[in-house]
């Protein structure tokens, strides 16, 4: 079958089929990963998770890395699922100096805290903080079927997050990507905002400045804060929100860019302010407080930057 022809044409004929099923297999990768499907249509309404207690751990550096955490708290616990919280627009800011945390869902809701798995997040390095449950949010998901789910989900949602932020000239941020097995599920809250910002967050003992600078002028022709976006949006139902912000937050965000827009203006914010707080776990109804672990919770106020 192959005589007359050379073994150097032979081997290019090896070489040119290995090649064509090494893009076939990448091209169907991608099919499966989602490179054709579309995220689900971007809304307001109630976030995909409630009031959570996180194991989490704060970074700054590029976005791409924070996989490295998320397999570090995968290999704590696999079973939990995941959340990212994303600080700061990489358009606007250095990629060494975006703030993003990563964790590792503990409890959701009334669930009871496992002690034992608290111990063994805080045994690596990771602190525990409590989030809030908000009402409104702004939100859309994405199908997770391999890790190049991820990369996929990522640039098709946010530009699609932001158009939708800009238009309507809400007040959403920061942003969150909630890992559930079957979805990433994308949002950011539309009150209560600084309840998520960790307490790394704030600018550093000594007065440095805020390493972020938010264009302030964007929606300059509006003057609403966050809770009054929540009044105006006309994909809000007509029903009472929850507990609003005593200082309105102004919205910032430039148009220009690709990626979700904080909406911070830290010039004049204050410093997040933090307490612990002790949580106990309910053994039927139990006041024993020996397995008790401390939890950050921060206050409202707008948060700064290292």
């Amino acid at each position: 079958m192959f005589d007359g022809i050379s073994t150097a044409v032979l081997l290019l004929y090896v070489i040119l089929l290995l090649l064509a099923l090494i893009v076939l297999t990448l091209l169907v990768l991608l099919v499966q990963s989602g490179i054709f499907t579309s995220v689900d249509e971007v809304k307001t309404g109630k976030p995909p998770v409630g009031q959570m207690i996180l194991a989490y751990k704060f970074n700054r550096g590029p976005y791409n890395q924070a996989g490295q955490l998320f397999t570090e708290a995968a290999i704590i616990e696999p079973g939990n699922k995941k959340v990212g919280i994303y600080y700061d627009d990489p358009n606007k800011v250095e990629s060494s100096k975006l703030r993003y945390v990563v964790g590792s869902i503990l409890s959701v809701g009334s669930d009871q805290v496992n002690t034992d798995m608290v111990k063994k997040f805080t045994d690596n390095g990771f602190k525990i903080i409590h989030l809030p449950e908000v009402t409104y949010g702004v939100y859309t998901r994405f199908p997770h079927i391999t890790t190049l789910s991820i990369l996929i989900a990522v640039h098709k949602a946010y530009p699609k997050l932001q158009a939708y932020i800009e238009e309507r000239k809400l007040c959403a941020y920061p942003f969150l990507e909630y890992y559930d097995g079957g979805h990433i599920h994308f949002w950011a809250p539309l009150s209560r905002q600084e309840e998520f910002f960790v307490p790394e967050c704030e600018t550093a003992a000594g007065g440095d400045q805020p390493t972020t600078e938010w264009d302030s002028t964007a929606h300059s022709n509006s003057s609403q804060s966050c809770d009054d976006d929540l009044q105006v949006s006309h994909d809000l139902p007509h029903s009472p929100v929850e507990e609003k912000s005593e200082k309105p937050v102004s919205e910032s965000a430039d148009e220009s860019t690709n990626w979700p827009i904080s909406g911070t203006d830290n010039q004049n914010s204050n410093n997040t302010n933090v307490e612990t707080v002790e949580a106990k776990e309910d053994d039927q109804g139990s006041d024993d407080s020996s397995s008790s672990f401390e939890l950050l919770k921060p206050e409202l106020g707008t948060p700064t930057a290292e």
